[in-house]
């Protein structure tokens, strides 16, 4: 049967379209979001760095950006060590199952509080009994994927960014409720790479930076990497709870009234 022109034209038109590429199929953000938390979940002791940048007004009393340089070691399931250098400033965090110490380097000063827990026990307790999480240690949870999705209303997928090592990496929009974050997924290890976190209810929606880098899944640690020993001259100090300074601010309140 002998084609008309329309039809010949449609019939070149089907053959080069199915020779075209095929359109890639965008990733899906929450399945790796979960093949990160998995992979950190699977390694039994582990190690990590970050340079992390803070906006001048989130810092009380500094006009520039803060800058540090943390590492953190971990040994599941209780041990997690970490330690912040900055301008003028040296900070360890270690807990070894059985006691939660900080420990002010510069100053040589430390706390020391039982603390029997697993370090999803001590991310919570901390939270809860002392106001403060350790920087990073959420990292260090058994199930990171639930901690995330629990803080985000809903996971997208942004696109393909560079970190600063020149590795191509996924970027995933994780919009909270008082906060947004953008974490970048490296596309060949899983691993994270780069988080920023956005708080949009604060005036010029200031940021919190973080650049992961040198992640060792099979750390070699001991016992004593998590040990801490207050250095000769270092002056103990109390860790004081939530309650006991809300506590404290009422009395005070009382009094200058």
């Amino acid at each position: 049967m002998k084609l008309t022109h329309s039809k010949s034209l449609l019939a070149l038109g089907l053959i080069a379209a199915s020779l075209l590429p095929a359109a890639a199929t965008e990733p899906n953000a929450d399945q790796l979001l979960q093949q990160m938390s998995a992979k950190l979940a699977s390694a039994q002791g582990f190690s990590f760095e970050a340079n992390r940048v803070i906006d001048p007004v989130l810092v009380k009393g500094l006009n520039l950006p803060e800058n540090a340089h943390l590492v953190l070691t971990v040994l599941r399931p209780n041990k997690i060590a970490a330690e912040s250098t900055s301008k003028g400033e040296v900070r360890h965090f270690y807990a070894d199952g059985q006691n939660l110490s900080l420990v002010d380097v510069t100053k040589n000063l430390y706390a020391t509080v039982p603390m029997h827990t697993s370090i999803d026990g001590l991310v919570a307790e901390l939270d809860q009994k002392y106001g403060f999480t350790p920087a990073l240690a959420e990292l260090a949870l058994s199930d990171i994927y639930q901690d995330i999705r629990g803080k985000a209303q809903s996971v997208a997928y942004l696109g393909e960014g560079t970190d600063s090592g020149g590795g191509a990496c996924h970027r995933l929009a994780l919009p909270g409720k008082i906060m947004d974050a953008e974490l970048w997924v490296g596309v060949s290890d899983q691993l994270p790479k780069r988080l920023i976190t956005t708080l949009k209810n604060r005036s010029g929606k200031p940021q919190i930076k973080l650049d992961f880098s040198n992640w060792n899944l099979a750390a070699k640690t001991t016992d004593n990497n998590f040990a801490f020993v207050p250095s000769k001259g270092a002056v103990k100090v109390p860790m004081i709870a939530t309650s006991e300074m809300e506590a404290a601010q009422k009395t005070n309140n009382v009094t200058q009234n």
